[in-house]
């Protein structure tokens, strides 16, 4: 994932690391647009993902 921490604080941390400061404002958005457009609960577009080398689901097998 992005990150493995649990605790709101470090994971904040590490995800200043992997954003641009000038995308920050945006960042939560774009994770809420990709979520509603792209990493669908009942039918993952994993194969159209730019997180998938980052996300372990995308490395499930669909049952």
């Amino acid at each position: 994932g992005l990150t493995r921490e649990h605790d709101p604080v470090k994971i904040e941390r590490d995800l200043v690391k992997l954003v641009p400061r000038v995308d920050w404002h945006r960042f939560p958005h774009l994770l809420i647009w990709h979520g509603r457009r792209v990493c669908l609960a009942r039918t993952p577009r994993c194969g159209g993902c730019v997180l998938s080398d980052l996300c372990p689901s995308s490395r499930v097998e669909a049952s």
